[in-house]
This record gives C-alpha cells, sequence and structure tokens, in this order.
C-alpha cells in the first residue's frame, strides 16, 4: 500500500519531506560559502608555508630539505590554475577579504599573478630537490643582484624564476603576493 490514511504515517512523511528541504538548502548554503573558505584555508597554508621559508632563509630555523620542500609545494600546489579557477565567477561573500569587482575587471592580470607565484614556487621546489644539506651559496641573493629592483632590469617571470638564486625567487615570489593583495584586496577596515 503506497499510501496511508493513517495520520502518523502522514506526519512521518511530511517530517522527512521537511527534514529533506532542509537538508537540501544547507548543503546548497554551504557550497555557495565554500569557495571563499577553502581559498581562506589555501591563502592561511600559503601564508604559513612563505613564513615557514622566509625562517630557514633568515636562519631562525635550521635548513630542512623536506620541511623546505613540502612549504614550496604547498605554495605551488594552491597557486596557478587552482587560485585562478577558485575567484572565477564567485559571487561577493561578507566573509571575503577579496575584491570580486577587481579580479572580474582585470581577471587576466590576476590569473598572470597566479601564474607567476606557481612558477616562483616551482623554482623553490627545485631548489629544494637540489640541496639536501644545507641552503648553499648559489641558493642566495648576491649583493650585485638587481633583477626586479628598482635599479635593475624588470623581471620576467617565465624567463626567471628558474635561473635566478633561490632566495631572489622566494623574495620575488612575495612581491607578487603583495602585488596581488594590493591590486585585488578589498581595503581593510
Amino acid at each position: 500500500m503506497a499510501f496511508s490514511d493513517n495520520p502518523k504515517s502522514s506526519d512521518m512523511n511530511a517530517a522527512k519531506t521537511v527534514a529533506t528541504a532542509a537538508a537540501s538548502l544547507i548543503v546548497a548554503v554551504a557550497a555557495l560559502a565554500a569557495p571563499a573558505w577553502e581559498r581562506q584555508l589555501d591563502m592561511k597554508a600559503m601564508a604559513d608555508a612563505a613564513k615557514l621559508i622566509e625562517e630557514m632563509f633568515s636562519g631562525k630555523r635550521p635548513y630542512s630539505q623536506k620541511d623546505f620542500q613540502v612549504a614550496a609545494e604547498t605554495i605551488q600546489e594552491r597557486s596557478g590554475e587552482r587560485l585562478s579557477e577558485s575567484y572565477r565567477n564567485e559571487p561577493p561573500t561578507g566573509d571575503s577579504k577579496a575584491n570580486s569587482d577587481a579580479i572580474a575587471a582585470s581577471a587576466e592580470e590576476f590569473e598572470r599573478m597566479a601564474r607567476e607565484l606557481e612558477l616562483y614556487a616551482s623554482a623553490l621546489v627545485t631548489a629544494a630537490e637540489q640541496n639536501q644539506g644545507e641552503l648553499g651559496p648559489e641558493t642566495r641573493m648576491k649583493g650585485s643582484m638587481l633583477l626586479g629592483s628598482p635599479f635593475g632590469r624588470k623581471a620576467h617571470v617565465l624567463r626567471d624564476a628558474a635561473s635566478v638564486p633561490a632566495e631572489h625567487a622566494f623574495h620575488m615570489m612575495l612581491q607578487t603576493c603583495t602585488s596581488c593583495h594590493q591590486r585585488f584586496r578589498l581595503p581593510q577596515r
């Protein structure tokens, strides 16, 4: 018997329908909020990874090839296409620090910066693979290194990321982060 005249059965079916509708609504709301939340987690992971790398370059933390490589891979995996995709067609949300209008208006520039971040991180992964015991002299910036500085030639990430010392690639990566935040983040209140 598919239909019951039993009022308790009817109440149970109505309760199941309401519960199913409520669950569907919760899933839909969570899906809309997920990109901002996931991006925030990715940004936090990249910031933590950059801090770890900076501490190794500055000597505040002893060099560990494994930790350095994992940190560089964290940035590499969360940048590039993954970063760009996480902002495409994203409706503005109250908890996001992103300036969705600026990103949409300058999507190519945003995607270029996301790719640059990935390329610099890739150079750091390579440096970790090549430096098992320490960050040797070949990984360090040299006093005459002016690439990307106000007094040197403009850096070109596709050409230069793999050819500069890892420490310089790291600083160029941080410069990319800063430029992106200045351009595509809502003003801090």
